[in-house]
Parts: structure tokens; C-alpha cells; sequence
């Protein structure tokens, strides 16, 4: 696939030369990043249930409550950059017991930023789908895939075909200009595979420490475009056997208009 990051780009990254010439040997086999569907997975996790912190101790985390699923990011992380990362468990999670996977490597963390991944408070910041991502519609497909895994779910409530709903949180400041996030999301699904999905703001909360007014965003998949959904995209693990299961209970009770 297409290149999409080189060497002397990351270099920049670094502001004295001495920083620079100490990362050449161990890191200078990686490039040039190309594009993958393997990447575009990974800066999804990280978009949504991860975080990469910036400055001034680079490095990455992402949190679920299923082991298996830490076990995955790290294999794929090991797959493309050869690092590996610690999983304990999150001891100040107040609503449901989980995990974390913490992968401290300042130059891998620098490749991702670079790559599309934002740093810091994403609820706070602008940004959109890699430019990469949305131009292939194979890595935009696992990037997709990733995105409704993490922060998607199936909402039943008696119909032959269920719902799919996808949230996120952005300030309510942002919001006034809308969100380029899932604005493209949306357009890309009915490019590529003729989704059809519909974006509903949520009532804003105050539900933050630092007393920031946020709101939830949300996308709905529903009646063909949902099967259309199972179909070309889904989800990983769990959710997609649910999916399917409730698709063919659907059919098996009467069919799809």
C-alpha cells in the first residue's frame, strides 16, 4: 500500500540533532510507514478507547475490559513496530472492572501522532479520519470496523432488524462547528458500502472534573443499511456474533422488509 510517513519526517519530530542520531540505528528499519489495514485497526483503538500522550513522556495506552482484546493491540502493535506493552488492571474505573495495556516507546508514539493519531484530551480537540484512511477503502474498512468495535453497541427493542448506535464525547464548544469525525465516518460508509447512518446530537452534560460543558454525538445504522453493515464491515469479537444472531432470528421470524 501506499508510503505515508518517512524517515526524515519522524526525524523532525525531534528538536536537537543528539536525540535524532541516538534513535537512527534501532528505529530507522521501520520506514517508510505505508498504509495497512493492520495500522489503520490500531490508530481506531487508539482514537477511541486509547490515548497517546505527547510531550513530555511519549507514550500510548488503551483500556478494555476484556484481557483478550489488550492481547490483540498488543500483538498488532508487535507486528508492525516490535515493541511490546504492560497490562494491569484499572484501579480507579468506578463503573465496571477493566484493563490496560501501557506501551511506553517515545519513537513509536511519535510515528502514531504523525500517522493521524491526536495526543492528549481528544474530547477537547478537532480532528478528523487520516487522509491514508479515507482514501483506501480496505483500511478504512478496518479502521470502520475498529471505531463501532470500541464505541458501538446493538440496540434491540423488538424489531426484525436491530439498530446500530456509535457515540462519542466532544466539548460542547467544538460541537458548534460540527465534528469532521463523524461527519466523514458517515459519508465514507455510504461511499464505500452504501451504508446509509444518521448523526443526532445528545442533550450536553456536565460530567467532567474540570467542569467542561461536553456532549454526546451519535451515529445510527438501521432497517437494510444494518445488514449492509454486517455484511461489508461489523464488528470484532462478541458483538458481531450477537449481530448475526439477531439478524438470522429476524429472518427466520418473518424476513426483512
Amino acid at each position: 500500500m501506499g508510503q505515508i510517513l518517512r524517515y526524515r519526517d519522524f526525524l523532525n519530530t525531534y528538536k536537537t540533532r543528539s536525540h535524532r542520531i541516538r534513535h537512527l540505528k534501532d528505529y530507522e528499519w521501520l520506514f517508510p510507514i505505508c498504509s495497512s489495514p493492520k495500522l489503520a485497526g490500531i490508530v481506531a483503538d487508539l482514537i477511541c478507547d486509547g490515548h497517546l500522550q505527547g510531550d513530555p513522556k511519549w507514550r500510548m495506552d488503551y483500556t478494555s475490559k476484556n484481557i483478550e482484546e489488550l492481547k490483540r493491540f498488543e500483538s498488532n502493535m508487535f507486528s508492525l513496530f516490535k515493541v511490546n506493552g504492560k497490562i494491569r488492571e484499572c484501579k480507579y474505573n468506578n463503573y465496571s472492572k477493566s484493563y490496560n495495556i501501557g506501551v511506553n516507546c517515545s519513537p513509536v508514539a511519535r510515528i502514531l501522532l504523525l500517522c493521524g493519531v491526536p495526543s492528549g484530551q481528544k474530547v477537547l480537540q478537532k480532528f478528523g479520519i487520516p487522509k491514508w484512511v479515507k482514501e483506501n477503502k480496505e483500511c478504512f474498512r478496518e479502521f470502520c470496523k475498529r471505531v463501532f468495535t470500541c464505541e458501538g453497541g446493538i440496540v434491540h427493542d423488538g424489531r426484525k432488524i436491530p439498530q446500530i448506535r456509535m457515540q462519542i464525547w466532544k466539548s460542547e464548544e467544538l460541537l458548534k462547528r460540527g465534528d469532521e469525525f463523524t461527519e466523514n465516518l458517515c459519508k465514507l460508509m455510504k461511499k464505500y458500502f452504501r451504508i446509509d447512518s444518521t448523526l443526532r446530537l445528545q442533550k450536553p452534560r456536565l460530567n467532567r472534573k474540570d467542569k467542561i460543558l461536553s456532549r454526546p454525538i451519535r451515529i445510527y445504522i438501521f432497517n437494510k443499511s444494518t445488514i449492509k453493515f454486517f455484511e461489508e464491515v461489523g464488528f470484532d469479537g462478541e458483538k458481531q456474533k450477537t449481530l448475526k444472531a439477531l439478524l438470522y432470528s429476524g429472518l427466520k421470524n418473518g424476513g426483512f422488509p
